[in-house]
């Protein structure tokens, strides 16, 4: 087995290749071979800049809703406002869920097939 000497890029040249990734539609091997790297290395660069971003998206966005969570006095009308829309909300999905039931009826009756998962069933070993 013959062992590769470890190369260094510098953070500029990391930088311009991942760049030049997200701005083309190439893949990672094209971008790679057209930078002289090897796919694999590129691949980890692409995966670390990716979950950085996330990771800073996640902290922004806890912040966020640790702010936007914390609780509010409430009048008594706003709370009355509250409850109906909250009510309304709920309207809407018990119609919603109770249409989606109808269709699998329908479905079911004009199919001849069972959709619906039947109580009791095993559950397959994967």
């Amino acid at each position: 087995m013959v062992r590769r000497e470890k190369k260094f890029y510098s953070k500029e040249f990391k930088e311009r290749a991942l760049t030049a990734y997200q701005n083309s539609n190439e893949s990672v091997s094209m971008i790679a071979h057209r930078y002289g790297i090897s796919r694999d290395t590129f691949s980890s660069w692409v995966y670390r800049k990716k979950t950085a971003f996330d990771s800073r998206k996640s902290d922004t966005f806890a912040s966020l809703n640790s702010t936007s969570m914390k609780k509010k006095e409430m009048s008594q009308e706003e709370m009355s406002v509250r409850i109906n829309e909250l009510e309304h909300q709920l309207a809407l999905e018990k119609m919603r869920a109770e249409s989606l039931s109808k269709m699998i009826d329908i479905a079911e009756r004009e199919l001849k097939i069972d959709i619906r998962k039947k109580t009791g069933a095993k559950q397959s070993l994967r």
